[in-house]
Order: C-alpha cells, then structure tokens, then sequence
C-alpha cells in the first residue's frame, strides 16, 4: 500500500464520519461508532470477521441508508476496503422484513455475498 492512497482514503474516511456525525441522529450516530470500534478490533486482531449484537432498538435504527453509510465508511478502511455483510442469527421464518416471503432472507444473502465477492448479484 502507498502512503499517498492511505492518506488520502484516511483523509476521506473522516470527512465522511463528520458528515455523517451532523446528519445522523445521536442514536444511530452512536451505533455507527459502536459498529466502527468492532471493525477497529478485527482489524487490530487480524480477524476475518467481527459478530456484533444488536439490540431490538438498534435493529430498528439500521435502516438500508444506515447500511449504505456504513459500508461507503468501510470501503475507506484497508488497501481493498472492507466489505460488510450483515446478516441475522436465531431467526427462523421472521429472518426477512415483515411480510417478506421466508426464500427473501437466504435470496439477500446469496445477493449480498456475491457483491462483497465483487461479483454483480
């Protein structure tokens, strides 16, 4: 990695944390920085992954303009990026938004794989 890309991808990566600290709310501004310190520690730790809980409030707040946030602030982040894939644990046929159809959890997944493998869904 050159210093210049580190540099400039830094620079670009708290622009965007201050933009997003002036649009977000307090709450969802809050979990955004809960989510980043995970990051913080896979990366530190050398970790493929990091699990982060949420809370049944915290799951309301990750609307997909939180996710998208999200991962535009992870793409900064090492010299390919990170790539975010959220997903749910312990839910059966509730896994999808309601009303979805029980496939529409596992179709997502698939989908969402595929663009973290940088293939088009």
């Amino acid at each position: 990695m050159n210093d210049r890309n580190f540099l400039e991808r830094t620079k670009q990566f708290a622009l965007y944390l201050a933009e997003l600290q002036t649009s977000l709310d307090p709450e969802s501004y809050a979990l955004l920085l809960r989510i980043l310190k995970g990051f913080n520690e896979a990366i530190v730790h050398r970790e493929r992954g990091v699990d982060i809980p949420f809370s049944p409030r915290e799951k309301e707040l990750f609307t997909p303009e939180f996710g998208r946030a999200l991962s535009r602030l992870a793409g900064f982040l090492g010299p390919h990026g990170m790539h975010v894939v959220v997903g749910t644990h312990g839910t059966a046929e509730g896994s999808g938004p309601p009303g979805g159809e029980p496939g529409d959890h596992d179709r997502r997944e698939v989908d969402a794989i595929a663009r973290a493998s940088g293939m088009r869904p």
